[in-house]
């Protein structure tokens, strides 16, 4: 599905609104005062963590929150209104004003919610926060407009309880407060051109960071945008698909027996739901179901298996977790592994194999494997509002009727491993309908505006980089193969959503780790090439078509 992009310039803020707040600089070190660099592989695998090195560098790991006012509509002259966006700095190493150090950006977005942590460690960004003591970078963290509402002067609007509270919330009005935040960042650290912006950020936040670049890049050097599904779709259906294969790759535990167990128990349930009999063995087997008769219902079905009767992460797989039944290996372990079905007579069937894994996980700490129709795709507000207890409200659910789709099915006939035909696209649509009164029609129209505007898979833009994880069923809708030279693309193998960008551990996967080598490579050489360029005109780095490695 390759979309061409529109050459129009984006729609632009009626103005700069960001003023000047008082700034606490945390103090700049020289190069010779700074620690030995990442640099190597070896450094990096043996990582002694970000909050160490800024410890010695005699700096308090908590940054000071600050703020940057914004428009609450930066398309609309007659609104006036405006709000306080958080954001965060990490000046640590900065070689200071005059110098030509690189800015990074890491993008906030959908969650979890951004904290002061964030320019020091945390999963959004800290492949950039590794670097900046290498090249002596200023990094700053935007909170987003909506996600990031931590008090009442941090949102763009006063409550959600008004039907057109969440009007404000966009991809286009989140890119034009980093634009502002731009503007206010270059006043108030007195950058200049030779200060090349960098953005960053995985999974929404990539997506923005990579149309960061795209919209504004007068503003934004060159991007990372990991794990970003930039092309929008209504119906993902490659999402399930590709869980199924994540299930087979061998490198993470999986093989083609642990997939062929987990569709096949899968169907199987979904024959049983058919028949009272098959209903009461199932309420017999699975712990948690509150009668046979409650699986007669084609909602409880679907809450039941239309999405797994179990936890299978691929998305979130952790190969280095701990607990049983806690990502792919070990869960294939429980399915297929000749010890399992010796326990008892009655684990002979995949049926019994899918009750004991849902048995076992539920045991775990974690929150058990509900029985509602509630998404784990849904994201609420975090902080203040949710806090106070107000109207729950789903920003993300919002923007996949706005703007993006992404409607996870498990249609007959697909790949899907899970009771197919239960989780279907109708269904999904309904809360478009119900909650936003948002037409099936107006869904379709709204992801073809986003992909015209953006580009799709085809952006117009350079100096994009666009990594994707092998078992992350998001990669499926981001950008695989290269449209061109200046827009490199890295697989990484064994990998889930963005894993290169989460805080380094030791236990950290090899193909994780050569990630961030080769996507700090891949910035060092825009960078270098842009000084050889006098800081004049765009440079461009051939590359290959896509980056990978087998390891």
């Amino acid at each position: 599905h390759t979309h061409t992009a529109k050459t129009m310039a984006p729609p632009r803020p009626e103005s700069r609104l960001c003023v000047i707040l008082p700034l606490a600089i945390l103090g700049v070190l020289s190069p010779a005062e700074a620690l030995a660099p990442f640099g190597t592989k070896e450094s990096l695998a043996i990582w002694r963590g970000a909050e160490d090195v800024f410890a010695e560098a005699g700096v308090d790991a908590e940054p000071t929150r600050r703020y940057c006012p914004q428009r609450q509509d930066h398309f609309d002259s007659a609104n006036t209104k405006t709000w306080n966006q958080a954001y965060y700095v990490n000046d640590t190493f900065w070689k200071g004003p005059g110098s030509k150090a690189p800015v990074f950006v890491c993008v906030g977005g959908e969650g979890p919610p951004l904290t002061p942590r964030v320019v020091r460690d945390s999963v959004h960004c800290s492949n950039a926060v590794d670097w900046v003591q290498e090249t002596g970078a200023l990094m700053f963290a935007v909170e987003h407009r909506y996600y990031g509402c931590h008090n009442a002067s941090a949102c763009p609007v006063d409550n959600f309880d008004s039907s057109d509270s969440l009007r404000f919330l966009s991809s286009r009005q989140a890119l034009a407060d980093l634009a502002s935040f731009h503007a206010h960042a270059t006043q108030a650290y007195s950058l200049t051109s030779a200060n090349k912006w960098i953005s960053w950020g995985g999974s929404y936040p990539g997506m923005l960071a990579g149309w960061f670049r795209v919209k504004y890049p007068e503003l934004v050097f060159a991007s990372v945008a990991s794990s970003a599904p930039v092309h929008a779709k209504v119906e993902m259906n490659e999402y399930n698909d590709w869980v199924r294969y994540a299930y087979t790759v061998e490198s993470v535990g999986g093989s083609e027996a642990c997939a062929q167990a987990i569709a096949d128990g899968h169907a199987t349930i979904l024959s049983l739901m058919q028949t009272q009999a098959g209903r009461e063995r199932l309420y017999h087997t699975f712990e948690g179901l509150p009668s046979a008769d409650w699986l007669k219902s084609k909602s409880n079905q679907a809450s039941f298996a239309g999405e797994g009767v179990a936890e299978f992460p691929s998305q979130s797989n952790d190969p280095s977790c701990s607990q049983p039944g806690c990502n792919i290996q070990k869960i294939c372990e429980i399915l297929t592994s000749s010890s399992s079905k010796e326990d008892n007579n009655e684990l002979q069937d995949n049926v019994a194999l899918l009750a004991k894994l849902r048995k076992i996980q539920n045991s775990q700490e974690r929150t058990p494997k509900s029985n509602s129709s509630g998404s784990s795709r849904s994201v609420s507000a975090y902080g203040y509002y949710s806090q106070l207890k107000r109207q729950w409200t789903d920003f993300w659910g919002y923007q996949t009727c706005t703007e993006f789709g992404f409607y996870q099915t498990c249609d007959k006939g697909s790949k899907c491993p899970y009771s197919q035909g239960l989780d279907v696209l109708s269904n999904q649509l309904a809360m478009c309908r119900d909650e936003y009164n948002i037409s099936a029609e107006q869904v379709a129209q709204n992801v073809r505006n986003s992909n015209e505007y953006y580009g799709g898979l085809s952006p117009d833009s350079t100096r994009i980089m666009w990594p994707n994880g092998e078992v992350d069923p998001w990669s499926q809708l981001s950008i695989l193969k290269s449209p061109s030279p200046e827009l490199p693309t890295l697989w990484v193998l064994g990998a889930s959503h963005h894993a290169w960008t989460h805080i380094p551990q030791q236990t950290d996967q090899e193909s994780v780790v050569e990630a961030r080598k080769i996507i700090r490579e891949q910035v060092k050489k825009w960078l270098d090439s842009s000084e050889l360029e006098g800081n004049s005109n765009p440079y461009v780095v051939s590359s290959p078509e896509s980056r990978s490695f087998e390891l």
